[in-house]
């Protein structure tokens, strides 16, 4: 059901990439919500194989959706859907590495002892936005420049210097408090608690997107959410990846 339901969420965003008309006077920026839902009924197995492919025929038939000459989207999909599952196993990896969650587990017991981490967290943030990531010191410093911070860099080089077609574009971890611990650079904010993908990863265990710009990355991408457990099976944190995907309309 997963690898159904990734698939869909890559056909959503194949459309939002692109060229999209309108049946009906919509902003170009939009996905038809027709669209959305014979995706959202065929990854939930509400629709079959054979149904879904008709509406998809219709949809290029009638030019609701136009695509470059020369691309192949069942190509770029099915590579696209491989990639991802592919990303999310090691997501998951990079979650379990003891460094990693050891770092997670230090990060919780020092805001454990804070009388209000939540009004540091709120400061921590207020500062983030003027913090510089090359002044030594300084708070953005400090999390991309740690023990996790190398990690998540060398894990982000090793596939760079692979064979992968959809890259990791950037990657931060928080803990159970939503705060930042580490990541392989500067993000937009600091508290990510009040972010969806944040939440959605806590309470179901992971967060796929529909895939859209990412601003802190500056990259088209899909971003993936996993929750980090500790020893003992509780609530650390969070693992979110942004996987650069803007190759899927060029086919390179």
């Amino acid at each position: 059901m997963q690898s159904r339901i990734i698939l869909g969420i890559t056909i959503i965003f194949t459309a939002s990439l692109l060229s999209v008309s309108f049946v009906s006077a919509q902003s170009s920026s939009q996905i038809p919500p027709w669209i959305k839902t014979a995706v959202t009924f065929w990854a939930n197995d509400q629709i079959s194989d054979q149904e879904f492919i008709d509406v998809i025929q219709y949809f290029v038939e009638n030019e609701i959706i136009t695509v470059p000459q020369n691309y192949d989207v069942v190509i770029n999909l099915q590579s696209l859907q491989s990639e991802l599952n592919e990303k999310i196993r090691d997501s998951r990896v990079l979650a379990n590495n003891i460094h990693v969650q050891n770092y997670i587990v230090e990060s919780n017991d020092l805001f454990d002892t804070l009388d209000n981490a939540e009004t540091v967290i709120s400061q921590l943030d207020d500062l983030w936005k003027d913090s510089n990531p090359d002044e030594q010191n300084s708070v953005a410093y400090n999390l991309i420049h740690n023990e996790v911070g190398d990690i998540i860099r060398q894990f982000i080089q090793d596939d760079l210097d692979s064979e992968s077609k959809f890259k990791y574009a950037e990657i931060i971890i928080t803990n159970a408090y939503g705060a930042n611990v580490a990541q392989s650079a500067k993000t937009t904010d600091f508290r990510q608690s009040d972010e969806k993908w944040w939440q959605e990863a806590r309470e179901h265990g992971i967060f796929l997107s529909e895939g859209g710009f990412d601003e802190s990355a500056g990259v088209y991408s899909f971003d993936v959410a996993i929750k980090v457990l500790d020893k003992e099976g509780r609530f650390a944190g969070v693992l979110k990846a942004v996987i650069n995907v803007e190759s899927v309309t060029s086919g390179t």
